[in-house]
This record gives C-alpha cells, sequence and structure tokens, in this order.
C-alpha cells in the first residue's frame, strides 16, 4: 500500500466488507486499492443502507457523490474530507442532521438534498449559496415560503412573500434577503397599511388574508423551472412594477361554466388602466379544450401586453366538476 499516506489497511478492509455487506458491486466500489483511491464518481443505491462508514471520508479523488438511499438515516463527520467534492445528492429524507464536518466542503457548486438539510447549511456554503460570482446550486429548496419578522431561522425558498401588515422595517427585509438569497422577494398587502417601496422588494401584490395561500400557489406551476422554460429577466421585469399589483378569483362547481367563470375573472379588472403584465392560473377537474383556451388566450391579447410578459399555467386537480381562475396583474 505505497499509495497510501492517509489510509490504512483497516480502513479499505471496512469500506469492502460494507460494500460487501450491501452488495455493492466492484464496478461501483473498486475491490483494488489503487482503483479505490482513484475514483472520482460513486453512486450508492439500496434501500438497506442505514449509515455510511467513517472509511467513506478517505476517498480524497471524490467529485460526485450520489447517495439514493432512501433509509440512510446519517453521514459520518468524515464527509467532510471530501475536499474535491463538487457534486452531492442525498434522496433520504431520514437524515436529520448535517455533519459539523460539511463546512469543509467548499469545492461544491451542486447539492441535491432534502429541503429541511438545505436549511441547515453552514456560513460557508450559505456564503457560497449567495455570491453571484461563485454560486451554489441547491435543488431542492422550497419554491414559495411566507416569513415572519418573528423568525429567528429563516429557511431557504425561491419566490419569497411577506405580509405588509407585520411591520417590517427595511433592514428587517434586507436581513431576510442576505440570508435566504430568493430569487424574488414579493409583500402581500391584504390590509390598508401600504410600506415605503424599499429598492428590497420586487413587488407588492394587494389580495385579501384569505387569498395569501392561492396567491403563493400560482408561482410554482407558472415558473417552476421543471415544467417550462421561462427567461429570468422576463419574469424579473414583469414583478419589479412600481404600482401594487392585484390578485383576482372566480371559480364554479361546473367546469362546463369555464368561460362565465373567466368573464367574472376580467369584470373585476378595471377598464381605464393599462397592464403591464399578467399571471394567469386555472385548475380545473380536467384539461381545459383547445376552445375553452382560445377564449382566454384570445382576451388577454387584446390587452395589448407584450408576450413576454404573459405567463399562463393551467393544473388538472381531483376534485370532481371544478374550475377555479386566478390572475395577478400589474398596471403600468
Amino acid at each position: 500500500m505505497s499509495e497510501l499516506n492517509s489510509i490504512t489497511e483497516k480502513n479499505i478492509a471496512e469500506l469492502w466488507t460494507w460494500a460487501d455487506e450491501y452488495g455493492i458491486s466492484e464496478k461501483d466500489l473498486p475491490r483494488n486499492e489503487v482503483s479505490l483511491l482513484a475514483i472520482t464518481d460513486l453512486t450508492i443505491c439500496s434501500d438497506q443502507i442505514t449509515e455510511l462508514p467513517e472509511s467513506i471520508g478517505y476517498l480524497h479523488n471524490l467529485t460526485n457523490l450520489a447517495l439514493n438511499c432512501e433509509a440512510l438515516k446519517r453521514l459520518p463527520e468524515s464527509i467532510g474530507q471530501l475536499s474535491q467534492l463538487e457534486r452531492l445528492t442525498i434522496t433520504s429524507d431520514k437524515v436529520k442532521q448535517l455533519p459539523e464536518s460539511f463546512a469543509r466542503l467548499i469545492s461544491l457548486d451542486s447539492l441535491n438534498i432534502p429541503t429541511h438539510l438545505s436549511n441547515q447549511l453552514p456560513t460557508t456554503l450559505m456564503n457560497k449559496y449567495r455570491n453571484e460570482n461563485e454560486r451554489l446550486c441547491i435543488e431542492r429548496i422550497a419554491f414559495t415560503a411566507l416569513y415572519t419578522p418573528l423568525e429567528n431561522n429563516y429557511g431557504l425558498s425561491r419566490y419569497e412573500f411577506f405580509l405588509i401588515s407585520d411591520d417590517w422595517d427595511e433592514k428587517a427585509l434586507i436581513d431576510l434577503k442576505f440570508e435566504t438569497a430568493p430569487d424574488f422577494l414579493l409583500g402581500l398587502q391584504t390590509t390598508g397599511q401600504t410600506i415605503d417601496n424599499f429598492d428590497v422588494i420586487d413587488g407588492i401584490i394587494i389580495c385579501q388574508l384569505d387569498e395569501v395561500q392561492q396567491v403563493m400557489e400560482m408561482f410554482k406551476p407558472t415558473f417552476y423551472e421543471g415544467y417550462v422554460s421561462i427567461d429570468h429577466a422576463d419574469i424579473e421585469e414583469a414583478l419589479s412594477f412600481a404600482r401594487p399589483a392585484k390578485f383576482i378569483q372566480a371559480s364554479a362547481l361546473e367546469m362546463s361554466k369555464s368561460g362565465q367563470v373567466f368573464n367574472q375573472v376580467i369584470d373585476q379588472i378595471p377598464e381605464d388602466i393599462t397592464i403591464k403584465a399578467i399571471i394567469f392560473h386555472a385548475r380545473s377537474s380536467r384539461e381545459f379544450t383547445l376552445d375553452e383556451f382560445k377564449i382566454v388566450s384570445d382576451t388577454i391579447d387584446k390587452m395589448d401586453i407584450e408576450d413576454e410578459h404573459i405567463f399562463y399555467s393551467t393544473e388538472v386537480v381531483d376534485e370532481p366538476e371544478h374550475c377555479w381562475m386566478g390572475m395577478i396583474y400589474m398596471v403600468g
């Protein structure tokens, strides 16, 4: 073992014994010492593994580690020794805590781990996540979240919302945006109380308090990258409006009345305004027909809004004879 300065025969034996116990093939984890230390890519798939051996931290050349192990409960402290690791995937929601050594994984540029673990990231990695010039991509963070100023630890999300009635000040919002580095921070005006147009805010949406969840639920099906490819700059331009946007909605128990529901939505828009952008979402018990959707698109097209500022999404739900439509419109 001439090349083994930082690993002992005992460590190698432990790793191989563990691999044999769980049926990890020699192709994935070589049983040859030199080949073992040279591997850069390791994928482990098992529904039986609950722990990893400490000796896995001696695979110093690993750049990609994928742990597709649904029963995994903990990560070894030695994982922090994988200083070359660039991509890490953990599929198990049973892992409740990141080891302290996780802070040493400074080469990471891609993380696909459970959401609750993303919210435990050490300062070293959070600083990298916040830094636009050295961005750390985190795959599994909440898409939307509603924050209050009394929280001690803010979880990560891409589209962040806060209630203006919670009396946020500019410093608190700056701190929130710094800690969580969201794509967008949006205020929800649910009362007559307003807020100064701080630069840190990307926009304000007027809605009722009991409509807050509906407003937030419009964003994921509309902007989630896995569903549709939308230019981030177009979203930013549409949401960065000087005047508050307005949320409106209507519903019916019969899908056959979709045209009536849409008209009820449109009738809530004042006639003497110029609309800059629209987010439209519909939930129904079946897919819209082409004719039904054409009524929606033709009506919105007549509003003379730039195409890149019109965002449509539809969703089929398991509710018999259900039709709901919501719209957020931004005034120019």
